[in-house]
């Protein structure tokens, strides 16, 4: 029988830390990985968004219904969404209207509010000094589906009343940019 090898102090030494440097290497790889499974089965909505004043879940539950319209191509349900005789809400069906006479709808619709300040606030009505810009969404037709360029933050003045129960938008026009 051979006689065993005996490793100088120094070999040893090494070999030790090369096995420790091992096992941390795998036990950090399995750390991650337990938590990126934990994180990938909460919804977006659990990761990204939290619960703000009324006024801006009236506004997110209002886009939220807006992306709905959207993706479902319904300039009826749409014009819902706004006061009988808005201007924005005219704007907003039309230009739905010509995506969906090109085939097209926009999937994916997600609006990022980045600041918003209350200007007035009744129990039926409320102006909204509003930054806001669309933070995702993609044109989906025949053979197509490709994302919307990044929009950029835009400061609106919006008029929000609540009719029969509901939040709709009577108008928004662009704010200067020093209000």
């Amino acid at each position: 029988m051979p006689s065993p090898v005996l490793l100088p102090p120094h070999a040893v030494a090494l070999r030790r830390a090369a096995v420790l440097s091992v096992v941390v290497a795998v036990a950090s790889l399995l750390a991650t990985t337990a938590v990126w499974f934990a994180v990938a089965r909460e919804s977006p909505r659990e990761v990204a968004e939290t619960r703000g004043p009324a006024h801006v879940e009236v506004l997110r539950a209002w886009d939220r219904r807006r992306a709905r319209a959207w993706a479902e191509g319904d300039h009826a349900v749409l014009r819902r969404l706004y006061v009988a005789g808005s201007a924005t809400g005219r704007k907003d069906v039309r230009m739905l209207r010509r995506y969906r006479d090109r085939g097209l709808r926009v999937e994916g619709l997600q609006t990022q509010l980045v600041s918003v300040d209350v200007v007035e606030q009744k129990d039926d009505r409320l102006v909204l000094d509003v930054v806001d810009r669309v933070a995702a969404a993609f044109v989906v037709g025949d053979g197509v589906r490709r994302a919307l360029p990044e929009d950029r933050p835009t400061r609106r003045r919006v008029e929000v009343v609540r009719r029969a129960g509901e939040w709709l938008v009577a108008e928004v026009v662009d704010a200067p940019s020093g209000s």
